[in-house]
């Protein structure tokens, strides 16, 4: 279900750039320049910062990601304490496969394939490949981790010190 949202996320920040773009070419009746195809493909990768938002604050505010509220299941600490935000950001950024997936992988590569051959640059290259290394392997990491657990933790479960319950 996450996966869902995160499809709904992607094509709301999709056409408010080809807004923009219809904006800046004047109902495309002129010609646009590389500097406005590199700011649409910028804007491209607000989905995955949108994305990341929207659900550091479910996490903060319900302790359940969108899908974990259609599946009725929430974060927990291990220890019992209450997840702090701290808690929530350590899950969503250590190597959780919500976030580096293979969608995210080719909502965020395409366009950053565009500024990395306008820019021709290490830097860019280097991002576009860390990222793409983390979507594919995010996903593997997780599912080999949930294995070899015998609460069948995650990864990102054990470095946030967190357990997945049914929600009350």
């Amino acid at each position: 279900m996450d996966m869902v949202i995160f499809a709904a996320v992607a094509m709301v920040v999709t056409v408010l750039a080809g807004l923009q773009l219809l904006l800046v070419t004047r109902g495309a009746t002129q010609d646009s320049d590389n500097a406005v195809y590199a700011f649409l493909s910028i804007i491209g990768l607000g989905t995955p910062i949108t994305w990341s938002a929207l659900n550091l604050v479910l996490l903060a505010t319900r302790r359940q990601t969108g899908g974990q509220y259609v599946a009725g299941l929430q974060l927990a600490r291990e220890d019992g304490r209450p997840l702090s935000r701290r808690d929530a950001a350590a899950w969503w950024f250590c190597f959780n496969p919500v976030l580096f997936s293979w969608p995210t992988a080719a909502v965020t590569t395409f366009p950053f394939l565009f500024v990395v051959s306008l820019l021709l640059s290490r830097g860019t290259l280097a991002v576009l490949f860390v990222i793409l290394t983390l979507c594919v392997a995010s996903p593997v990491i997780a599912l080999a981790s949930a294995m070899l657990d015998d609460q069948n933790r995650t990864l990102h479960d054990r470095i946030a010190g967190t357990i997945v319950v049914p929600a009350a």
